[in-house]
């Protein structure tokens, strides 16, 4: 009836009737995907900054400790369903907080009140990986921002080694006329010279592979299908 939910989804639970939460508990475990589920009494609620949940669920509460509860689940960034007893708290509740999905109770609302729950989580796990999926982007980006600045740069970074191998290998011609300290640190200028012309000449090699598999695809994609040339 509910669909599948995500099965790391975290759910808290508000009443002060353990009826409640012992009801919605039971149904939801004859669910797929049951959620993990917190029952709070208005007591600890004091305690809700604690967790980090995807869905508040606010029932019976006790006296007029209503406004307060509503009052702090509303600062959450989860969404929030509230079940309550009377069309006064109804309506209260949703002219002060109109982001609360606020229903009354009724003889069936575990009908009504499971598929509104399971429609949240979906929502949360679908924000989740929309938001995943655009630091990815970001990240790709960043990536491929600094892949065009290096394959901007590199014929001026080979250049420059060129430059260095070629003059470090001149000095190494003369080495005996150097301290032994001067040679060591001639050597090892050559040899990360040398290092570094192997990464330049290993990151054009995958410029070119990348180019041709590029080519390779758009010939593939511009080609036409067998089956208009047949029809042709």
């Amino acid at each position: 009836m509910t669909g599948v939910q995500v099965r790391d989804s975290q759910v808290v639970l508000i009443a002060d009737d353990p009826a409640f939460a012992h009801d919605l508990m039971a149904r939801w475990q004859a669910e797929p995907g049951l959620p993990g589920i917190t029952v709070m009494s208005t007591d600890l609620l004091s305690k809700i900054g604690e967790g980090e949940f995807d869905l508040a669920i606010v029932g019976a509460v006790r006296g007029k400790r209503l406004a307060s509860v509503l009052k702090m689940v509303d600062g959450g960034d989860y969404p929030v369903i509230c079940l309550l007893e009377s069309s006064e708290d109804v309506k209260t509740a949703r002219s002060g907080y109109p982001r609360l999905h606020v229903m009354q109770s009724h003889e069936v609302w575990l009908d009504s009140l499971l598929p509104l729950a399971t429609e949240c989580l979906k929502r949360m796990d679908l924000s989740e990986r929309v938001r995943r999926a655009e630091q990815a982007a970001l990240a790709s980006s960043r990536g491929a921002t600094l892949g065009r600045y290096m394959l901007e740069s590199r014929h001026d970074l080979n250049n420059s080694l060129t430059s260095v191998l070629g003059n470090a290998e001149l000095l190494l011609l003369d080495a005996d006329a150097f301290p032994e300290p001067a040679r060591d640190q001639l050597q090892t200028i050559h040899e990360m010279a040398l290092h570094m012309h192997e990464i330049m000449q290993r990151f054009s090699s995958v410029a070119a592979e990348a180019r041709s598999a590029e080519n390779s695809s758009q010939d593939e994609t511009d080609k036409p299908s067998h089956t208009l040339s047949s029809i042709q």
